[in-house]
């Protein structure tokens, strides 16, 4: 993965689908911004479950460009113990989100999400900070 990659949250994807002025989005500012922008599948499935019927929002051409992660080896352990570690700290977020920060961490890249304060309850995991990710 090139050095300038980013994960990105469910919520970075759901903002822009439900943006009028998509260049306001931080979807777009992570475009230009970064060389390559991934999701897990975790955020894919979080996605394509989200589509309605009447086709509320077609994610069809940004989800070409993003790359799916696999699933490393390592992950769903990494996982495991985020998890174990929020219970014990009485901090526990959403078990898809533990799972999108496992994968963050074990391929070593930054997360980019409209939910920090869920996300920044876990050691270890690198978050964007919008304000670099300004055009």
């Amino acid at each position: 993965m090139p050095s300038n990659t980013v994960a990105l949250d469910t919520s970075v994807l759901i903002e822009h689908f439900r943006m009028k002025n998509k260049g306001d989005s931080l979807l777009s500012r992570l475009m230009l911004s970064f060389e390559e922008l991934c999701i897990s599948p975790v955020v894919l499935y979080e996605i394509l479950i989200g589509q309605t019927e009447s086709g509320a929002f077609d994610s069809t051409t940004i989800l070409e460009g993003l790359t799916v992660l696999h699933f490393a080896e390592g992950v769903v352990a990494k996982s495991a113990a985020l998890y174990r570690t929020l219970k014990k700290e009485n901090k526990l977020i959403d078990h898809f989100d533990i799972l999108i920060a496992g994968m963050a961490i074990v391929h070593n890249l930054p997360l980019a999400t409209l939910n920090r304060k869920h996300f920044e309850r876990i050691e270890g995991l690198m978050l964007v900070d919008d304000e670099k990710s300004q055009s």
